[in-house]
């Protein structure tokens, strides 16, 4: 990922594309813009290529061309974990007090506002406003996988 500096016309709301997203830093940052991502598959080797950040500044491009003339302040990498079934990790464990917000993939920092919403919720209430069974944890516990295997295979 990178962090840009423009002198253009602030950007104040998310971006995307297929080929990538910017994600505005905020009334205190108006001119600056966060830009990704990437997917490289190099296992748990941490580091930012130069095909990477290639790949993000022609996406960001062309989203809003007059980036072409920013200036990069930041560049960084991640890990981003996923899961088998596509969707975030989200809600209690069979722990008290253990709650997961995980793996949302490519798609965590688009993610994050709703994820805080409703691990906030859960925190402070023990409730959300969304129905997050779709996303416990509990769903990848052996017996939550035998029973959705036999509902799926037929008689």
């Amino acid at each position: 990922m990178a962090a840009l500096r423009h002198s253009g016309t602030p950007i104040r709301h998310v971006l995307r594309s297929e080929r990538g997203y910017l994600v505005p830093r905020g009334e205190e940052n108006p001119q600056t813009v966060v830009v990704g991502s990437t997917i490289e598959n190099v296992g748990y080797e941490k580091r930012v290529t130069a095909g990477g950040i290639e790949k993000i500044l022609s996406a960001a491009n062309e989203l809003v061309p007059e980036l072409a003339k920013a200036e990069i302040i930041e560049t960084w990498c991640g890990l981003r974990p996923g899961t088998p079934d596509q969707l975030p990790i989200l809600g209690p464990a069979e722990i008290d007090g253990l709650v997961f917000a995980t793996g949302h993939y490519r798609n965590g920092i688009l993610l994050a506002p709703v994820t805080a919403k409703q691990i906030g919720e859960w925190i402070a209430e023990r409730r959300t406003s969304i129905d997050w069974e779709t996303f416990s944890p509990l769903r990848f516990t052996k017996t939550n996988v035998d029973r959705s295997m036999s509902a799926s295979q037929p008689l």
